[in-house]
């Protein structure tokens, strides 16, 4: 498979904060010239130096990530030493007094396999597909989240619920007798000319819901309004605020049948996504939750975290 993509967008804003603990890679609003891999990462609130764990997880992750000729399948394991380098990247930076830094993390890397896309904590990825709706969306690793799935309260109990802003997974330091947070990721091989993926922060969901974001990117405005727009409607938004806007050109399949061979390819016959959880070197699969507009599980979720 052969992915070509428009020109990339982006916006990295401050907000309402007094400082800036997003970070994005590549750190550009137009990339130019760059391999298709993007990250975008917010600093812990609440935790020291969280500006310091941010950077250092994107710029570890963008440079780790020109050992791979992504002409080649980009595979699970391929992705679990790029997540090694970036806990070993912030454990480099660490001292006593910074142990407590960490940051979430959005990955999107196309390649001949397809998609990859990977995420730990509350910054999200979406695959839309205009005139179709929301393909997927990157389910939060945060405490409201989970008290949803666990049943302790309802969707409608979370919406503006007081402990939305605390997470249940980061990169940060890890104690000798603890497990580093397992990121949640999956190929996508249902791929067409014309989807879009977006990456951000959670500062964007707090001005933009699903149906915004989904409206926006649907238009038949240029990319470059679109997400001019985004950003206009996010400029004050209560923190930080970081988005990638990632447009497909066009999909060329020729050579899918010696990337469905390759053992360490996540595939599934129906060509829909196929999550996987990795964490550091052990990978096992998890059961679908693919967010398509009209599906329960996107009702369930739409206005959990706007």
């Amino acid at each position: 498979m052969e992915i070509t993509l428009k020109q990339p967008y982006s916006f990295y804003q401050i907000g309402k904060r007094g400082n800036q603990e997003d970070a994005r890679f590549p750190d550009e609003n137009m990339p130019q010239g760059c391999q298709p891999v993007f990250v975008v990462c917010d600093g812990v609130g609440g935790q020291d130096k969280g500006e310091v764990a941010s950077r250092t997880v994107a710029d570890a992750i963008g440079e780790y990530m020109h050992r791979f000729d992504l002409s080649q399948p980009f595979t699970r394991d391929d992705f679990s030493r790029v997540l090694k380098h970036a806990y070993s990247a912030v454990e480099k930076k660490m001292t006593r007094d910074t142990r407590g830094m960490a940051t979430t993390m959005t990955f999107v890397c196309f390649s001949a396999s397809g998609v990859f896309c990977a995420h730990i904590g509350d910054s999200r990825i979406y695959q839309i597909r205009p005139e179709v709706g929301i393909m997927y969306r990157s389910e939060d690793h945060s405490l409201v989240n989970a008290l949803v799935h666990s049943g302790n309260i309802t969707p409608e109990e979370a919406i503006d619920h007081p402990q939305s802003n605390i997470i249940t997974r980061c990169i940060g330091y890890v104690e000798s007798d603890q497990e580093p947070s397992a990121a949640t990721a999956l190929q996508i091989t249902d791929v067409e000319a014309g989807d879009y993926f977006f990456l951000c922060t959670d500062g964007v969901l707090h001005c933009l819901d699903d149906d915004a974001i989904y409206d926006i990117i649907s238009s038949s405005i240029p990319d470059a309004d679109k997400i001019r727009r985004m950003a206009d409607l996010c400029r004050f938004s209560s923190d930080n605020n970081t988005a990638f806007l990632i447009g497909v050109e066009g999909v060329d399949r020729e050579g899918s049948a010696q990337i469905e061979e390759d053992e360490d390819h996540v595939d599934n016959s129906d060509s829909t996504t196929s999550p996987i959880e990795v964490e550091m070197d052990r990978v096992w699969e998890v059961s679908p939750a693919v967010a398509k507009e009209g599906n329960p599980i996107s009702r369930f979720f739409k206005n959990l975290f706007s």
